[in-house]
């Protein structure tokens, strides 16, 4: 460097240099984004994954709706949506899949989906090929959404595999709840 810039730099280096420290100070204080639905199933998925790695000796698995846990048999946008949502993530993490809507056999209500919390669970999961089902409950508080997913044996209805995730209650999950 030449020797007349040399006072200049140190100058800009003394004033410039606390001003970016205390920007980098202010942005590490600063909140995290907001976590998106998609973020949040896609770390439950990981974590049902990474708990049970031998998950692939029960597939096929059939998902579910998730429903309501105040009322087993209903369900909603965010419901279907979000049990499409783990379901490509398993599928993503290697798991055969099996997509029952396509065979017909299911029966599914218009607006509802395919409800497997009840009794004929293990019965449903077996006729359709099934060795796992994933299944899965929402509930709606005064400012969070809450999720649970397990994944079940159809052979014993016993959970292989489970997580629980939550959310701030924006407007656009509001909207998906068909009922706000």
């Amino acid at each position: 460097m030449h020797a007349s810039f040399a006072p200049l730099f140190r100058a800009i280096l003394a004033l410039g240099l606390p001003l970016v420290l205390s920007a980098c100070a202010a942005m590490s204080d600063a909140p995290p984004p907001p976590r998106t639905l998609d973020d949040v199933l896609a770390t439950a998925t990981t974590a049902m994954v990474n708990a049970h790695p031998r998950l692939s000796d029960y597939d096929p698995l059939i998902p579910t709706t998730v429903v309501d846990i105040d009322d087993l048999n209903r369900s909603s946008t965010l419901g279907r949506l979000a049990s499409e949502i783990v379901a490509a993530r398993l599928t993503e993490a290697g798991l055969r899949v099996r997509e029952v809507r396509l065979r017909g056999e299911l029966y599914s209500e218009e607006y509802t989906g395919e409800l497997m919390l009840s009794r004929l669970a293990q019965r449903v999961g077996i006729d359709q090929g099934g060795r796992s089902l994933l299944v899965g409950t929402y509930a709606v508080g005064e400012d969070r959404l809450y999720l649970t997913f397990r994944i079940v044996r159809t052979s014993d209805a016993n959970a292989l595999a489970a997580a629980q995730v939550s959310l701030p209650l924006t407007n656009d999950l509001r909207a998906m709840l068909d009922r706000w």
